[in-house]
């Protein structure tokens, strides 16, 4: 069920991505009026990019037997760059109604292949995540991968996020949301 509708999310989005991409070079040259989601900020002479930090919420899905389990989710990301090309580090709090007021935390180094600029955002990576081990209240080796697309509709990017722990037994994860930047939020005075 999970690869399925991971599947027809990924080509739902793909699509939109490809039109945007086509759109893009108008789009670029004209100043964007607040932040970006899945942004990284500037690269050049920095030991680390300005923390951008976006908020979203959607669906979160897990496959289990007898039933799969659809729940709905808020997330708080916050993601920043080291001075090396297309690596990132990003962090979550994830807030899941449904599992209790205690949010899930994770930390996690990925790699994002495309520009900043590219409407479409795609990253890979491996860290660190909370509430996953049931034996014990510690962090869980997590790996995950996201495909988002920036939308030029007040920077409301649809995403498709897939996780999964690594313990043994573990189930893969799936949120489906839209995310909007919070910071920085750019201010043009005329």
């Amino acid at each position: 069920m999970i690869r399925t509708v991971a599947i027809a999310c990924c080509l739902a989005l793909l699509p939109v991505g490809l039109a945007a991409q086509h759109g893009e070079a108008d789009a670029d040259s004209a100043p964007r009026p607040h932040g970006t989601t899945f942004s990284q900020g500037p690269r050049a002479n920095w030991t680390f990019a300005p923390p951008h930090l976006d908020i979203g919420g959607g669906v979160h899905l897990v496959s289990q037997n007898p039933t799969d389990v659809h729940e709905a989710f808020f997330r708080v990301h916050i993601q920043t760059a080291p001075g090396i090309k297309y690596l990132e580090i990003s962090s979550d709090l994830l807030w899941i109604p449904d599992a209790g007021a205690t949010p899930t935390w994770s930390a996690i180094l990925q790699f994002a292949p495309l520009s900043e600029e590219s409407r479409v955002y795609l990253c890979a990576g491996i860290g660190g995540i909370t509430g996953r081990d049931p034996s014990a209240d510690r962090l869980a080796g997590w790996v995950q991968a996201v495909l988002a697309v920036r939308t030029p509709i007040h920077e409301l990017t649809p995403f498709v996020q897939v996780g999964k722990p690594l313990l043994a037994g573990a189930r893969a994860e799936l949120l489906i949301g839209i995310a909007h930047p919070l910071a920085p939020y750019l201010l043009h005075l005329p």
